[in-house]
């Protein structure tokens, strides 16, 4: 059996733990812009970045020198893990540590890239931890973490004249047919939207926009939607002299032979008209029979209405809102009232 050799008073060992060069991955972080502060109250060693394991010692003696993160790891000498890791790196069978970061702020500025440097240079960032690591992650080894311990990713520095990574003209042709071929299909699809454009003839419109943008864009502003698809069918000026002419018909305001008559100069003069149909007498008056009609034109109940406020009246019959507001304006009132009182109650509003 080996005889245990005689450990000293102290374990410790001395670690550059990271300097400012490019790494491996092509990124770089200024070793001046580590905070530190959070560390130091808790500047536990652990073993290859498992922050759920015991710690097995801790780092002291932190300090930047001539561009580099330096600092001594002292192993737990009551730990028998502690004790058989310090021989490993003091016989020189392990010699890599790896530090683990926030990353706060990054910078793309020229003057701090380096030959070779892919990403931004780190500029700010918060220490986590630093491990012994038996294969450090790249060469002058950093771990960079977000706040909730999931991987942090820096994003690739593009138009880099650092370096000489240019797209070759095949991708650049291949990038720009595309987004000929996304401007070609948007144009298209918001001329279909509009009605001018049928589904017969996008896939062709499409491709002749894209071999002739431009072209394509001014003959589809310049087409109208057809006559019949500017105005709802049920405001022409026909659709809407008929029903307001049945409306009248229906309470007895009017004969049906009159019906011809008033529909032609409804198409005329609408409002004129209508005022002329409201001031006659029928059956009911005319606010009391709006009242028992709803959006079809079809009676409702007189106990429906009993129960209605403002907001049912003007989801369900605004016109017959309308007339109140005209005809009964102290029913009208009292109704708004309701309802402004109802919604502060339910903090609808202030």
């Amino acid at each position: 059996m080996t005889e245990k050799r005689k450990l000293p008073d102290t374990l410790e060992h001395d670690f550059i733990i990271c300097d400012e060069s490019v790494n491996r991955y092509g990124w770089r972080l200024l070793v001046g812009g580590i905070d530190l502060t959070g560390f130091t109250k808790n500047p536990v060693l652990i073993m290859q970045h498992n922050t759920f394991t015991v710690s097995i010692g801790r780092w002291k003696n932190l300090r930047i020198e001539n561009g580099e993160l330096k600092g001594t790891a002292e192993f737990d000498r009551n730990d028998d893990d502690a004790v058989k890791l310090y021989w490993k790196y003091k016989d020189g069978y392990m010699s890599a540590v790896s530090l683990n970061v926030i990353p706060i702020e990054e910078s793309k500025d020229k003057a701090l890239l380096l030959p070779g440097q892919k990403y931004p240079t780190l500029t700010k960032s918060e220490m986590i931890e630093i491990s012994l690591v038996t294969i450090p992650g790249q060469k002058n080894a950093v771990r960079l973490s977000t706040p909730e311990g999931s991987e942090y990713k820096l994003h690739l520095i593009t138009n880099n004249q650092m370096e000489k990574n240019e797209q070759t003209v095949e991708q650049l042709k291949k990038d720009l047919d595309a987004q000929r071929r996304l401007n070609a299909e948007n144009i298209v699809m918001r001329h279909k939207e509009r009605g001018v454009v049928q589904d017969g003839e996008i896939e062709s419109l499409k491709t002749l926009a894209f071999n002739d943008y431009e072209t394509v864009s001014k003959m589809l502003d310049a087409r109208q939607k057809p006559a019949a698809q500017n105005e709802n069918a049920d405001e022409t000026p026909e659709a809407k002299a008929k029903a307001l002419v049945a409306l009248h018909l229906g309470r007895n305001a009017i004969l049906p032979s009159e019906v011809p008559f008033y529909e032609n100069a409804a198409k005329l003069d609408f409002d004129g008209t209508k005022a002329q149909l409201e001031a006659k007498k029928g059956v009911r008056d005319i606010d009391s029979f709006v009242q028992g009609m709803n959006s079809n034109g079809q009676q409702k109940s007189d106990d429906e209405r009993k129960s209605w406020g403002y907001y049912d009246y003007f989801k369900k019959d605004p016109e017959a809102l309308q007339l109140m507001e005209k005809n009964d304006p102290d029913r009208y009132k009292k109704l708004v009232a309701d309802f402004e009182s109802s919604t502060k109650k339910s903090g609808l509003v202030g």
